[in-house]
């Protein structure tokens, strides 16, 4: 191939912007780092894990005063999945630095192209998410590959949720193609300028990714008025079935008979 695929995640980096979480926290706090850790380990590391096609990188970008127990933690999770590459830094600018530093080391003979993908640490991929953007990939350089159609899965209690249809263009789990020569990155922009890219192509046949809503969230939120899903088939992102989250049927089919009252009521005449 002559290309490498690249993702980063900024795990507990710290950053000027995040000063509370949507459920009002001090984010990074001890009480923050156990509840990532296990988001982490429960559901984004399996998804990652679970990917038809493992031909990429995944540099982690931590804190580098993370707690000692955290860095064990990393250290384990490191040996168990060589692709998991974990980093440690003082701040989001030193991260991108260190990951235009870093990447070229991944670059093989035959390499001309990069495309690199930026994820939370508390996102789920479906096991095709990888595989998808490959197969979209073009050499041609600042080419956008636009995964437009995912899921929002929204914690409601311990081990229950409601999950909708989530559909945005240019949403944060875009791609970009650069030529290995002028590469900056898709942290080089905010992911919504993605849209105005002239070379750009996308996907939305499928849901290929899940957009997890906690309280520990920074901006995230459910689309409020989006359909939900009575059932969902948690294997397609690597999720234990002791991990999966117990979704209402019968809330989603009544949430969803409103809706479509709702969007009817618009639609007719006004008296």
């Amino acid at each position: 191939m002559n290309f490498i695929h690249i993702i980063t995640t900024r795990f507990n980096v710290p950053t000027s912007v995040w000063t509370e979480t949507r459920g009002g926290s001090k984010p990074l706090s001890e009480e923050w780092l156990k509840d990532r850790f296990e988001i982490f380990q429960k559901y984004c590391l399996p998804s990652f894990e679970n990917q038809s096609n493992k031909n990429f990188i995944w540099l982690v970008f931590f804190d580098v005063n993370t707690p000692r127990k955290y860095k064990l933690e990393i250290e384990k999770t490191q040996k168990e999945f060589s692709l998991f590459q974990p980093f440690f830094v003082h701040d989001f600018e030193e991260m991108h630095r260190k990951a235009l530093e870093i990447i070229p080391s991944f670059f093989e003979e035959n390499t001309q192209f990069l495309i690199s993908t930026d994820l939370d640490n508390d996102d789920f991929l479906h096991r095709e998410f990888i595989e998808t953007v490959q197969q979209k990939f073009e050499p041609k350089h600042d080419f956008v590959i636009d995964l437009k159609r995912g899921l929002q899965l929204t914690k409601t209690a311990e081990n229950k949720a409601f999950i909708n249809l989530f559909y945005m263009v240019s949403n944060p789990f875009v791609s970009l193609v650069e030529d290995k020569n002028s590469f900056r990155t898709v942290l080089k922009e905010e992911h919504l300028k993605y849209r105005n890219y002239k070379n750009y192509t996308a996907f939305d046949s499928e849901p290929r990714f899940i957009q997890y809503i906690h309280t520990n969230n920074l901006v995230n939120s459910s689309e409020k008025n989006a359909e939900r899903i009575i059932d969902l088939k948690f294997c397609n992102y690597g999720i234990a079935k002791e991990d999966e989250f117990q979704i209402s049927k019968s809330e989603a089919i009544f949430f969803n008979m409103k809706r479509k009252w709702r969007l009817l009521r618009k639609l007719l005449p006004k008296k």
